[in-house]
Protein backbone atom coordinates (compact mmCIF):
# COMPACT_ATOMS: atom_id res chain seq x y z
CA UNK A 1 0.00 0.00 0.00
CA UNK A 2 1.19 3.51 -0.81
CA UNK A 3 1.79 5.49 2.39
CA UNK A 4 -0.32 8.65 2.92
CA UNK A 5 -2.17 8.23 -0.37
CA UNK A 6 -5.65 8.87 -1.71
CA UNK A 7 -7.79 8.48 -4.83
CA UNK A 8 -10.01 11.44 -5.70
CA UNK A 9 -12.94 11.74 -8.10
CA UNK A 10 -15.56 14.33 -9.03
CA UNK A 11 -18.00 11.78 -10.49
CA UNK A 12 -20.94 10.02 -8.86
CA UNK A 13 -20.67 6.33 -8.01
CA UNK A 14 -22.81 5.06 -10.91
CA UNK A 15 -20.88 6.93 -13.60
CA UNK A 16 -18.05 5.33 -15.53
CA UNK A 17 -15.40 7.52 -13.91
CA UNK A 18 -16.89 7.11 -10.44
CA UNK A 19 -16.96 3.34 -10.92
CA UNK A 20 -13.33 3.41 -12.07
CA UNK A 21 -12.19 5.52 -9.11
CA UNK A 22 -13.91 3.28 -6.56
CA UNK A 23 -12.51 0.15 -8.25
CA UNK A 24 -9.02 1.66 -8.18
CA UNK A 25 -9.31 2.30 -4.45
CA UNK A 26 -10.60 -1.23 -3.87
CA UNK A 27 -7.46 -2.73 -5.40
CA UNK A 28 -5.95 -2.09 -1.97
CA UNK A 29 -3.07 0.12 -3.11
CA UNK A 30 -4.32 3.44 -1.65
CA UNK A 31 -5.09 4.31 1.97
CA UNK A 32 -8.04 6.66 1.33
CA UNK A 33 -10.71 7.69 -1.14
CA UNK A 34 -12.64 10.94 -1.48
CA UNK A 35 -15.36 12.40 -3.69
CA UNK A 36 -14.64 16.09 -4.35
CA UNK A 37 -18.15 17.03 -5.38
CA UNK A 38 -18.82 20.09 -7.51
CA UNK A 39 -22.62 20.04 -7.19
CA UNK A 40 -23.22 19.56 -3.46
CA UNK A 41 -24.25 15.94 -3.88
CA UNK A 42 -22.43 12.67 -3.15
CA UNK A 43 -23.34 8.99 -3.06
CA UNK A 44 -19.94 8.17 -1.55
CA UNK A 45 -19.50 8.08 2.22
CA UNK A 46 -16.32 10.17 2.12
CA UNK A 47 -16.89 13.46 0.31
CA UNK A 48 -16.09 17.17 0.35
CA UNK A 49 -18.10 20.08 -1.06
CA UNK A 50 -18.67 23.64 0.03
CA UNK A 51 -21.34 25.02 -2.29
CA UNK A 52 -23.97 23.70 -4.68
CA UNK A 53 -23.09 26.17 -7.41
CA UNK A 54 -20.97 24.32 -9.99
CA UNK A 55 -19.31 27.45 -11.44
CA UNK A 56 -18.29 28.74 -8.02
CA UNK A 57 -16.83 25.37 -7.05
CA UNK A 58 -14.84 24.91 -10.23
CA UNK A 59 -13.40 28.41 -10.37
CA UNK A 60 -12.63 28.57 -6.65
CA UNK A 61 -10.92 25.18 -6.79
CA UNK A 62 -8.87 26.19 -9.82
CA UNK A 63 -7.70 29.64 -8.70
CA UNK A 64 -7.72 29.46 -4.89
CA UNK A 65 -7.91 25.77 -3.98
CA UNK A 66 -10.22 26.03 -1.00
CA UNK A 67 -11.03 22.76 0.81
CA UNK A 68 -9.85 20.73 -2.21
CA UNK A 69 -6.41 22.30 -1.94
CA UNK A 70 -6.34 21.58 1.79
CA UNK A 71 -7.37 17.97 1.18
CA UNK A 72 -4.73 17.10 -1.44
CA UNK A 73 -2.00 18.84 0.56
CA UNK A 74 -2.80 16.59 3.53
CA UNK A 75 -1.59 13.56 1.52
CA UNK A 76 1.80 12.67 0.14
CA UNK A 77 0.45 10.95 -2.98
CA UNK A 78 -2.76 11.64 -4.92
CA UNK A 79 -4.31 9.88 -7.91
CA UNK A 80 -6.84 12.05 -9.76
CA UNK A 81 -9.33 9.73 -11.45
CA UNK A 82 -10.00 12.15 -14.33
CA UNK A 83 -8.75 15.47 -15.76
CA UNK A 84 -11.27 17.47 -13.69
CA UNK A 85 -8.72 17.66 -10.86
CA UNK A 86 -5.43 17.80 -12.75
CA UNK A 87 -5.10 21.45 -11.73
CA UNK A 88 -4.64 20.34 -8.11
CA UNK A 89 -1.04 19.49 -8.96
CA UNK A 90 -0.48 23.16 -8.16
CA UNK A 91 -0.96 22.20 -4.50
CA UNK A 92 0.63 18.73 -4.47
CA UNK A 93 3.45 17.82 -6.87
CA UNK A 94 2.93 14.08 -6.24
CA UNK A 95 -0.17 13.77 -8.38
CA UNK A 96 -0.90 11.31 -11.17
CA UNK A 97 -4.01 11.23 -13.30
CA UNK A 98 -6.14 9.12 -15.61
CA UNK A 99 -7.35 10.21 -19.04
CA UNK A 100 -10.49 8.37 -20.13
CA UNK A 101 -11.26 10.16 -23.39
CA UNK A 102 -11.35 13.48 -25.23
CA UNK A 103 -15.11 13.52 -25.85
CA UNK A 104 -15.47 17.01 -24.36
CA UNK A 105 -13.55 18.31 -27.39
CA UNK A 106 -14.98 15.96 -30.05
CA UNK A 107 -18.71 16.07 -29.38
CA UNK A 108 -21.29 18.78 -28.61
CA UNK A 109 -20.88 20.07 -25.05
CA UNK A 110 -21.65 23.25 -23.17
CA UNK A 111 -19.04 25.97 -23.38
CA UNK A 112 -18.39 25.61 -19.64
CA UNK A 113 -17.57 21.89 -19.89
CA UNK A 114 -15.19 22.38 -22.81
CA UNK A 115 -13.55 25.34 -21.06
CA UNK A 116 -13.07 23.36 -17.83
CA UNK A 117 -11.64 20.36 -19.70
CA UNK A 118 -9.11 22.51 -21.57
CA UNK A 119 -8.11 24.35 -18.39
CA UNK A 120 -7.26 21.02 -16.77
CA UNK A 121 -5.60 18.98 -19.50
CA UNK A 122 -2.96 21.69 -19.89
CA UNK A 123 -1.50 20.31 -16.65
CA UNK A 124 -0.92 16.86 -18.16
CA UNK A 125 2.81 17.54 -18.87
CA UNK A 126 3.36 18.36 -15.18
CA UNK A 127 1.82 15.21 -13.69
CA UNK A 128 4.13 12.55 -12.25
CA UNK A 129 2.48 9.98 -14.47
CA UNK A 130 -0.56 9.65 -16.74
CA UNK A 131 -2.74 6.57 -17.23
CA UNK A 132 -4.84 6.02 -20.34
CA UNK A 133 -7.57 3.38 -20.19
CA UNK A 134 -6.96 2.00 -23.70
CA UNK A 135 -4.37 2.16 -26.47
CA UNK A 136 -7.06 3.83 -28.56
CA UNK A 137 -7.10 6.78 -26.14
CA UNK A 138 -3.33 6.64 -25.65
CA UNK A 139 -2.82 7.22 -29.36
CA UNK A 140 -5.04 10.29 -29.29
CA UNK A 141 -3.33 11.58 -26.13
CA UNK A 142 0.12 11.19 -27.71
CA UNK A 143 -1.02 13.18 -30.73
CA UNK A 144 -2.06 16.04 -28.44
CA UNK A 145 0.90 15.82 -26.02
CA UNK A 146 3.89 14.61 -28.00
CA UNK A 147 6.43 14.90 -25.15
CA UNK A 148 4.41 13.10 -22.48
CA UNK A 149 4.73 9.39 -21.69
CA UNK A 150 1.34 7.71 -21.27
CA UNK A 151 0.77 4.26 -19.75
CA UNK A 152 -2.22 2.16 -20.80
CA UNK A 153 -3.89 0.07 -18.11
CA UNK A 154 -7.15 -1.52 -19.16
CA UNK A 155 -10.19 -1.53 -16.89
CA UNK A 156 -11.24 -4.56 -14.88
CA UNK A 157 -14.42 -5.86 -13.29
CA UNK A 158 -15.40 -7.36 -9.97
CA UNK A 159 -16.89 -10.68 -11.05
CA UNK A 160 -18.94 -11.04 -7.83
CA UNK A 161 -21.57 -8.69 -9.30
CA UNK A 162 -21.52 -9.81 -12.91
CA UNK A 163 -21.59 -13.58 -13.32
CA UNK A 164 -23.42 -16.37 -15.14
CA UNK A 165 -26.94 -16.99 -13.84
CA UNK A 166 -29.87 -19.04 -15.06
CA UNK A 167 -31.60 -16.92 -17.72
CA UNK A 168 -35.11 -18.13 -17.01
CA UNK A 169 -34.84 -17.79 -13.24
CA UNK A 170 -33.66 -14.21 -13.69
CA UNK A 171 -36.48 -13.44 -16.12
CA UNK A 172 -38.91 -14.66 -13.50
CA UNK A 173 -37.43 -12.29 -10.91
CA UNK A 174 -37.62 -9.37 -13.35
CA UNK A 175 -41.16 -10.20 -14.54
CA UNK A 176 -39.97 -10.69 -18.12
CA UNK A 177 -41.60 -13.03 -20.63
CA UNK A 178 -39.94 -16.43 -21.00
CA UNK A 179 -40.75 -16.91 -24.69
CA UNK A 180 -39.33 -13.64 -26.01
CA UNK A 181 -35.91 -12.72 -27.37
CA UNK A 182 -34.45 -9.84 -25.36
CA UNK A 183 -31.93 -7.39 -26.79
CA UNK A 184 -30.09 -5.21 -24.27
CA UNK A 185 -28.56 -1.78 -24.75
CA UNK A 186 -26.90 0.14 -21.90
CA UNK A 187 -25.86 3.74 -22.49
CA UNK A 188 -26.61 7.41 -21.93
CA UNK A 189 -28.49 9.24 -24.67
CA UNK A 190 -25.51 11.11 -26.11
CA UNK A 191 -24.43 11.32 -29.78
CA UNK A 192 -21.53 8.83 -29.59
CA UNK A 193 -23.83 6.12 -28.18
CA UNK A 194 -25.79 6.26 -31.45
CA UNK A 195 -29.06 5.20 -29.81
CA UNK A 196 -31.07 6.50 -32.78
CA UNK A 197 -30.11 3.28 -34.56
CA UNK A 198 -32.16 1.21 -32.10
CA UNK A 199 -35.66 2.07 -33.42
CA UNK A 200 -34.46 1.37 -36.96
CA UNK A 201 -33.34 -2.09 -35.87
CA UNK A 202 -36.41 -2.89 -33.80
CA UNK A 203 -38.88 -1.69 -36.44
CA UNK A 204 -37.56 -4.32 -38.85
CA UNK A 205 -37.53 -7.22 -36.41
CA UNK A 206 -40.59 -9.35 -35.73
CA UNK A 207 -42.73 -9.47 -32.61
CA UNK A 208 -40.50 -12.07 -30.90
CA UNK A 209 -37.90 -9.40 -30.10
CA UNK A 210 -38.05 -7.01 -27.14
CA UNK A 211 -35.53 -4.25 -26.48
CA UNK A 212 -34.42 -3.44 -22.93
CA UNK A 213 -32.85 0.03 -23.03
CA UNK A 214 -31.15 1.19 -19.83
CA UNK A 215 -30.52 4.89 -20.35
CA UNK A 216 -31.23 8.37 -19.02
CA UNK A 217 -33.97 9.46 -21.43
CA UNK A 218 -37.24 8.41 -23.06
CA UNK A 219 -36.61 10.58 -26.13
CA UNK A 220 -36.57 7.61 -28.52
CA UNK A 221 -39.87 6.03 -27.47
CA UNK A 222 -42.05 7.72 -30.16
CA UNK A 223 -39.83 6.30 -32.91
CA UNK A 224 -40.61 2.64 -32.15
CA UNK A 225 -43.51 1.17 -34.14
CA UNK A 226 -44.32 -1.37 -31.41
CA UNK A 227 -43.87 0.46 -28.15
CA UNK A 228 -45.01 -2.59 -26.21
CA UNK A 229 -41.80 -4.29 -27.38
CA UNK A 230 -39.58 -1.66 -25.80
CA UNK A 231 -38.66 -1.42 -22.11
CA UNK A 232 -36.89 1.82 -21.19
CA UNK A 233 -35.37 1.87 -17.71
CA UNK A 234 -33.96 5.10 -16.31
CA UNK A 235 -33.54 4.04 -12.68
CA UNK A 236 -32.09 0.60 -11.93
CA UNK A 237 -30.64 -0.30 -8.55
CA UNK A 238 -27.07 -1.57 -8.26
CA UNK A 239 -28.35 -4.96 -7.10
CA UNK A 240 -30.79 -5.43 -10.00
CA UNK A 241 -28.71 -3.92 -12.82
CA UNK A 242 -26.47 -7.00 -13.47
CA UNK A 243 -29.54 -9.25 -13.77
CA UNK A 244 -30.55 -7.62 -17.06
CA UNK A 245 -27.34 -8.94 -18.62
CA UNK A 246 -28.38 -12.44 -17.52
CA UNK A 247 -31.94 -12.05 -18.79
CA UNK A 248 -30.93 -10.84 -22.26
CA UNK A 249 -30.04 -12.88 -25.36
CA UNK A 250 -27.70 -10.28 -26.90
CA UNK A 251 -26.01 -7.03 -25.96
CA UNK A 252 -26.61 -4.59 -28.84
CA UNK A 253 -23.87 -1.99 -28.38
CA UNK A 254 -24.41 0.73 -30.98
CA UNK A 255 -21.67 3.18 -29.94
CA UNK A 256 -19.57 4.79 -32.65
CA UNK A 257 -16.74 5.84 -30.31
CA UNK A 258 -15.53 4.92 -26.86
CA UNK A 259 -12.74 5.26 -24.34
CA UNK A 260 -13.18 1.75 -23.01
CA UNK A 261 -16.89 0.78 -22.71
CA UNK A 262 -17.78 -0.95 -19.43
CA UNK A 263 -20.81 -2.79 -20.95
CA UNK A 264 -18.37 -5.00 -22.86
CA UNK A 265 -16.96 -6.33 -19.58
CA UNK A 266 -20.34 -6.53 -17.88
CA UNK A 267 -21.69 -8.62 -20.76
CA UNK A 268 -18.56 -10.77 -20.93
CA UNK A 269 -18.62 -11.64 -17.21
CA UNK A 270 -22.36 -12.37 -17.52
CA UNK A 271 -21.71 -14.72 -20.47
CA UNK A 272 -23.81 -12.57 -22.81
CA UNK A 273 -22.95 -12.43 -26.52
CA UNK A 274 -22.09 -8.98 -27.89
CA UNK A 275 -22.96 -7.31 -31.19
CA UNK A 276 -21.02 -4.10 -31.81
CA UNK A 277 -19.51 -1.93 -34.53
CA UNK A 278 -16.07 -2.97 -35.78
CA UNK A 279 -14.07 -0.10 -34.27
CA UNK A 280 -10.48 0.15 -32.96
CA UNK A 281 -11.72 0.30 -29.34
CA UNK A 282 -14.07 -2.68 -29.70
CA UNK A 283 -11.33 -4.80 -31.30
CA UNK A 284 -8.83 -3.78 -28.62
CA UNK A 285 -11.11 -4.75 -25.73
CA UNK A 286 -12.97 -7.71 -27.22
CA UNK A 287 -10.29 -9.00 -29.63
CA UNK A 288 -12.19 -11.55 -31.73
CA UNK A 289 -14.80 -12.43 -29.07
CA UNK A 290 -17.82 -10.54 -30.45
CA UNK A 291 -19.98 -10.16 -33.53
CA UNK A 292 -18.51 -7.15 -35.33
CA UNK A 293 -20.66 -5.02 -37.64
CA UNK A 294 -18.70 -3.29 -40.46
CA UNK A 295 -18.66 0.44 -39.74
CA UNK A 296 -19.98 1.73 -43.06
CA UNK A 297 -23.04 3.72 -42.02
CA UNK A 298 -23.96 4.38 -38.39
CA UNK A 299 -27.62 4.69 -39.36
CA UNK A 300 -28.02 1.51 -41.43
CA UNK A 301 -29.75 -1.32 -39.51
CA UNK A 302 -29.42 -4.08 -42.14
CA UNK A 303 -26.15 -5.65 -40.96
CA UNK A 304 -27.39 -5.50 -37.37
CA UNK A 305 -30.62 -7.28 -38.22
CA UNK A 306 -28.75 -10.01 -40.05
CA UNK A 307 -26.33 -10.49 -37.13
CA UNK A 308 -29.16 -10.58 -34.58
CA UNK A 309 -31.18 -13.17 -36.48
CA UNK A 310 -28.14 -15.40 -36.93
CA UNK A 311 -26.76 -15.17 -33.39
CA UNK A 312 -29.49 -14.55 -30.80
CA UNK A 313 -29.50 -18.23 -29.78
CA UNK A 314 -25.71 -18.79 -29.95
CA UNK A 315 -23.48 -19.20 -26.88
CA UNK A 316 -20.49 -16.87 -26.44
CA UNK A 317 -16.95 -18.21 -26.05
CA UNK A 318 -14.82 -15.77 -24.07
CA UNK A 319 -12.29 -18.27 -22.74
CA UNK A 320 -9.21 -16.76 -21.05
CA UNK A 321 -10.19 -13.20 -22.01
CA UNK A 322 -12.32 -12.95 -18.86
CA UNK A 323 -9.26 -13.68 -16.70
CA UNK A 324 -7.46 -10.71 -18.25
CA UNK A 325 -10.17 -8.35 -17.02
CA UNK A 326 -10.13 -9.52 -13.40
CA UNK A 327 -8.80 -7.31 -10.56
CA UNK A 328 -5.65 -9.40 -10.08
CA UNK A 329 -4.21 -8.35 -13.44
CA UNK A 330 -5.17 -4.70 -12.91
CA UNK A 331 -3.53 -4.61 -9.47
CA UNK A 332 -0.24 -5.91 -10.89
CA UNK A 333 -0.35 -3.33 -13.70
CA UNK A 334 -0.98 -0.46 -11.28
CA UNK A 335 1.66 -1.65 -8.81
CA UNK A 336 4.21 -1.75 -11.64
CA UNK A 337 3.20 1.76 -12.68
CA UNK A 338 3.54 3.18 -9.16
CA UNK A 339 6.90 1.42 -8.70
CA UNK A 340 8.12 2.97 -11.93
CA UNK A 341 7.35 6.51 -10.70
CA UNK A 342 8.74 5.81 -7.22
CA UNK A 343 5.54 5.64 -5.19
CA UNK A 344 6.02 2.00 -4.18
Amino acid sequence: MIEKSTVITESDAKSGIGKYAWSLYNLGIFEDFCHLSYNGYSDFQNHIYFTKRWVINTLYSYYFGGPYKKYVKSYKYVHASSPAHFHLIKYNKNLVGTVHDFFALKYPQTRAIKYWFMKNIKYIPYLQGVITISNHIKKEAEERFKDVEFTTIHHWLDDKHYKTRDKFEVRGKLNLKQDKIYLLNVGRDVPRKNLDLLPKIMNKLDDRFILILITNSERLLPYFNRKENVIILKMVTEEIFPLYYNAADLLIHTSIDGGFEYPYLEAMFSNLKIVTFDLPISREILRDKAIFIPFRDKNDPEDWIDAILKNYDKKPEYGDLIDYYKPERAKKDYENFYKKIGWL
